[in-house]
């Protein structure tokens, strides 16, 4: 099945370094218009594009959307299902009527004015007939209490004026045309005797929830004592009203202010919540919810490769605690996109977290052994509930350097997060059960369950069987939510209808969650764990009157370039050596300690050495090396630091030495250099002693007791 991708047409996209704006697409192409001036429409397919989003060229800059954009609403008449019929019929013409006169003044030639709407009021009631005609082609009757066939309502040019004026003023909001005019004033009653009587109505909405008859009849002898007094005094009477008008006018009363002040504001808030009525994202990253969950279960504070060889005695003594989950769900699929084992609440796992949602997770799917793949794609907007790592000033940077929207739902409220609050539920009911060393809510609820003696797991045994239950048992589970259908099967299904969001360029990607750093920048450029980066930029960067620390953000996937932050605008500088293009950090520290001890004695390593050292440690890497993003070990900003000052101190990475042809003569009548004496013919051959090794001076270069073929098969790394 063909995957296609959402794109919006409020952002410049670069293809091949060409700037476009997106058009359209169907089932099989993609449609964009070249911004160079030319103004020329080509077609990309879906694999090639997926081809393009790949590549380090791929680039894009989200635009300010217009007026029109901000204020457009995708389900405009959703307002209308929680009117009575009769408002819905009422509201749906007046609507008609706006449609109508905005048309008419677009097309030029209509005054706002009374005057002129009524000149104009034929062509105006037939472009509003359309509009209905049209209407309830889509929705039928749903809307309308009639059940007339054409449009028969009319309305004088004052009222369309108030409407259209109305519809404007709200940014195009239906619901505007509500009338929402108070009843007070059609009372016959004067306005004394309405508050008093309207004072003591109000009774009811006290707490002590006293009944509707109580509050009437209290209402009337209230009503009879003041009149009695006034009476006695000569001021006029207060009118009053039988049994019958007090309960209208109970009734009248708004149903959540009863309830909330009767039965309190909070039971009142979740009556009367809007989950349900809210427009819930319908495709593939237009809404993520993040949240954290402290894990039902003890495990073993301790890294897997780090267990092997320990006595059980050992194991035995080592800190057993909770871990905490940060978890990241799609709201159209109900697909989990990021999965992330932290030591304590902290806004840099909810980072990781996030930056994991947004690409594909074949490594991590590889290294629990799932039979479904893990796949990932951008976000349009995140929402999260108020807690720490999601306030912090990191984490809301995140968000808004990949170009998206940050919200919260209000305190106090998990409704409103029961997208992702349900899925804790499902771990707990269905996931923790097959986890050794699991805790309870209470001891009854424990029983007699040893923890302590069964907390066996680390945690990389951890990740992996969350891993493992959402990949192939949560995504493959039929969803209530869903209608009975998986989170896979409706990933599968939007793919290929509308779409989802096009892949991160590599430079938003470091910003947005790459490690932040400090550096001076020097005549070599900038260093980070021994390795150099330099450009000319940086060069003129460092040139100027004041050269103080510069920001730059490390991608912990990839060394092979760093994003510089200089005060005023981004600069990409790559690394200087080749081979460094695709190595993670994990990776390279490994690798670094390795070549530390067997190279102790120099301040320089080439850049094979480094390289044939990476690729045997890649084919040799275990499953709690793979997993090494989604563990508490996780290397920070301080880490890094501290790698610096232990490690990386006084290492330098440099390129392979080439033979120096310096001082060579290149040849006349071929391709290269001439090397010794041009004069010496073919038969003349030099002296033996020129080229043969002394017996006397041993070579410094060798040392039979080295190991050249450490990193081959077999070799311990």
């Amino acid at each position: 099945m063909t995957i296609r991708m959402n794109f919006d047409r409020v952002t410049r996209y670069y293809i091949n370094s060409v700037p476009y704006f997106f058009e359209e697409a169907d089932d099989q192409h993609a449609f964009f218009r070249r911004d160079d001036g030319s103004a020329a429409v080509e077609r990309f397919t879906w694999p090639t594009l997926h081809e393009i989003v790949q590549q380090p060229e791929w680039d894009y800059d989200k635009l300010s959307k217009s007026v029109d954009e901000a204020k457009y609403q995708p389900n405009l008449y959703a307002c209308l299902q929680t009117l009575s019929k009769a408002n819905q019929t009422l509201v749906s013409n007046r609507w008609c009527f706006f449609c109508g006169i905005d048309r008419r003044y677009m097309e030029g030639g209509l005054i706002l004015k009374p005057r002129s709407v009524a000149e104009h009021y034929p062509q105006i009631k037939a472009y509003a007939a359309e509009e209905w005609k049209a209407f309830h082609e889509i929705y039928g009757s749903k809307y309308f209490s009639s059940t007339s066939n054409g449009f028969g309502f009319d309305a004088s040019p004052t009222s369309i004026l108030r409407w259209y004026r109305a519809v404007k003023k709200s940014g195009g909001r239906m619901d505007a045309l509500l009338d929402r005019r108070g009843k007070a004033s059609k009372l016959d009653i004067d306005q004394d005797s309405y508050l008093f009587i309207q004072q003591h109505l109000r009774e009811y909405l006290l707490n002590q929830r006293h009944t509707g008859r109580e509050v009437v009849e209290n209402t009337i002898r209230a009503v009879r004592c003041e009149n009695e007094r006034r009476g006695a005094a000569g001021l006029p009477l207060l009118q009053t009203r039988g049994k019958t008008a007090l309960w209208e006018w109970l009734r009248r009363f708004d149903r959540l202010e009863v309830d909330a002040g009767r039965e309190g504001s909070a039971i009142a808030k979740r009556r009367y919540l809007g989950v349900g009525k809210t427009d819930l994202p319908s495709r593939p990253g237009q809404g993520f919810l993040v949240d954290e969950w402290e894990i039902d279960a003890r495990t073993i504070i301790l890294n897997g490769p780090m267990r092997e060889g320990l006595d059980q005695k050992t194991i035995d003594k080592l800190p057993r605690g909770r871990r905490w989950l940060y978890v990241v769900i799609d709201v159209a699929t109900r697909y989990i996109v990021g999965l992330v084992v932290a030591s304590s609440q902290n806004s840099a796992s909810a980072i990781r977290a996030l930056e994991m949602a947004t690409r594909d997770k074949a490594d991590l799917a590889a290294a629990a052994e799932t039979q479904s793949s893990w796949k990932g794609f951008p976000f349009e907007s995140v929402a999260s509930d108020t807690g720490s790592a999601f306030r912090a000033g990191p984490t809301t940077r995140a968000v808004t350097e990949s170009h998206a929207t940050y919200s919260y739902p209000n305190v106090g409220e998990p409704q409103l997060r029961g997208t992702i609050e349900r899925v804790f539920r499902t771990f707990t009911h269905r996931a923790m059960p097959y986890i050794p060393g699991r805790t309870f809510s209470n001891p009854k609820e424990r029983g007699d369950y040893p923890t302590e003696e069964a907390a066996v797991l680390t945690d990389d045994q951890l990740a992996l069987i969350f891993i493992r239950y959402i990949v192939d048992v949560y995504h493959n589970t039929l969803h209530l939510g869903l209608f009975k259908e998986t989170p896979a099967a409706a990933l599968e299904r939007l793919s290929g209808t509308v779409g989802i969001p096009p892949q991160l360029p590599r430079s938003m990607r470091r910003r947005a969650f790459g490690i932040c750093l400090e550096r001076q920048v020097t005549a070599k450029g900038i260093s980070v764990t021994g390795i150099a980066y330099n450009s000319r930029a940086l060069q003129v960067l460092r040139r100027r009157p004041q050269n103080t620390k510069v920001t730059l953000y490390l991608d912990p996937n990839d060394l092979g370039t760093i994003s510089v932050w200089t005060g005023k605008e981004w600069l990409e500088v790559d690394c200087s050596v080749e081979n460094f293009h695709g190595v993670k950090l994990d990776e390279w520290v490994a690798v670094g300690r390795i070549l530390r001890r067997r190279y102790a004695g120099q301040a320089a390593l080439a850049a094979d050495t480094i390289w044939d050292a990476l690729q045997a440690m890649r084919s040799r890497a275990n499953e709690a090396m793979r997993i090494m993003g989604v563990l508490p070990q996780q290397t920070t900003a301080e880490d890094v630091e501290r790698l610096e000052k232990e490690l990386y101190l006084g290492l330098s990475v440099i390129e392979n030495e080439g033979p120096d042809f310096e001082g060579l003569e290149r040849s006349t009548d071929g391709i290269g250099y001439i090397i010794g004496d041009p004069d010496v013919g073919q038969n003349d051959a030099p002296p033996v002693e020129a080229f043969s090794p002394s017996t006397d001076v041993p070579d410094d270069d060798y040392d039979p007791d080295e190991d050249t073929t450490w990193w081959q098969e077999g070799g311990d790394l």
